[in-house]
């Protein structure tokens, strides 16, 4: 989703017209319908001011971070006093703390020691980070991972500590960055399509000791229309449209005959700007492997295309160009992206989980269903 887009997403959202929002910031209807369709950008003067009609953060209004309603991050945010306290037990020379940005779920900080330099991450399951723990444990030697040196509970809270890695977030890159990691990204998921799995059990996701959930690849993909595993039942009474999700459960069952999967791939699941690092025009980390599952490296392709994050065009385009080479990888890339998209809408509407506007993701849902094949 592109600026333009998000910005026309938020105001039908909050419930303006653009004749509305145009007057309250004094300028000319056409010239905010230039900013939606991306003809042109608002300065940040006035992205900070549609932040504030619109009552949202900076991040709501530019990242599509806007929760569910009814969905809490966390269950106890921490201050960064007892973030402090809770680490210098472990580190008592710990110093210069800083909020790391980009999850949806944790609180994320470095620190330092006179030794070297930490992340502490607070706010996920502990299996979470005894699952990042099991991929570094056994994946390190291929790819850049964390560390992770503690998983605890403390009071009910569980937390991690990992080595940093030095490197900065793509989202936080210019667009000629971007540009120059194009091919560092494209050779990251090469290494990662290059990793076969064939000591572990399962497909699909696996848990903090490498066991998959599903028998095959083609049970985890048919999964969410298995109505014994995805209940859809509650679905307009939580307020979305159901033709969104009735319709691309039709197309998923009639085109999954095109899945099929020679080996077994490392995924990552969830690869995007947030959680790629970058330094020197080099991915120097991977973080963030909670969603990482087993089964066909088209997969993180499809994650990467489903979402269509503006700073990642130009992967995006190469990923086309390489990996959408013919109509079998197209429908099965089709396939991916339809699971992934009624994934997030389960996840957000009927389990209630935290997630990404709900809107943009059926809207998105939708035209995927009708016009990626």
């Amino acid at each position: 989703m592109n600026i333009g887009e998000k910005l026309k997403l938020r105001r039908k959202k909050a419930g303006f017209t653009q004749e509305q929002v145009a007057e309250k910031l004094n300028i000319t209807r056409q010239t905010l319908s230039n900013w939606e369709v991306g003809k042109y950008y608002p300065d940040i003067d006035s992205i900070i001011a549609l932040s504030q009609i619109y009552q949202l953060s900076l991040d709501e209004l530019l990242l599509g971070k806007i929760y569910f309603k009814g969905a809490l991050p966390m269950a106890k945010k921490l201050s960064e006093m007892e973030i402090q306290r809770i680490v210098t037990n472990h580190y008592p020379n710990g110093y210069d703390f800083k909020e790391l940005s980009g999850g949806l779920v944790s609180q994320t900080y470095s620190f330092n020691t006179e030794i070297s330099k930490y992340v502490f991450q607070v706010g996920n399951r502990p299996e979470v980070y005894e699952k990042e723990k099991w991929v570094y444990n056994h994946y390190n030697h291929l790819l850049p991972l964390r560390n992770v040196l503690k998983v605890e509970v403390e009071d009910g809270v569980a937390y991690s500590i990992s080595n940093y890695i030095e490197g900065k977030k793509l989202f936080d890159l210019n667009s000629q960055e971007l540009l120059d990691i194009v091919p560092s990204i494209m050779k990251t998921l090469e290494i990662l399509e290059s990793i076969e799995v064939t000591e572990q059990n399962g497909y699909g996701r696996y848990d903090n000791n490498g066991h998959g959930a599903y028998p095959t690849w083609e049970d985890f993909i048919k999964a969410v229309y298995n109505e014994k595993i995805y209940n859809w039942a509650p679905l307009e009474r939580n307020g979305l449209d159901s033709s969104v999700v009735t319709n691309a459960l039709q197309k998923l069952k009639s085109h999954i005959n095109s899945i099929s999967i020679g080996k077994k791939n490392m995924i990552h699941g969830d690869l995007g700007s947030f959680n790629l690092l970058a330094e020197n025009g080099k991915i120097t980390g991977i973080i963030d492997w909670s969603l990482s599952l087993y089964g066909d490296h088209l997969y993180d392709k499809a994650n990467i295309l489903f979402w269509n994050e503006d700073k990642l065009q130009p992967l995006i385009q190469q990923i086309r160009n390489k990996y959408i080479d013919s109509p079998e990888a197209k429908e099965k890339v089709y396939c991916y992206m339809l699971r992934i998209g009624l994934e997030e809408i389960y996840n957000t509407v009927i389990l209630n989980e935290v997630g990404y506007d709900i809107e943009w993701v059926a809207n998105r849902l939708q035209k995927i269903t009708d016009t990626f094949l």
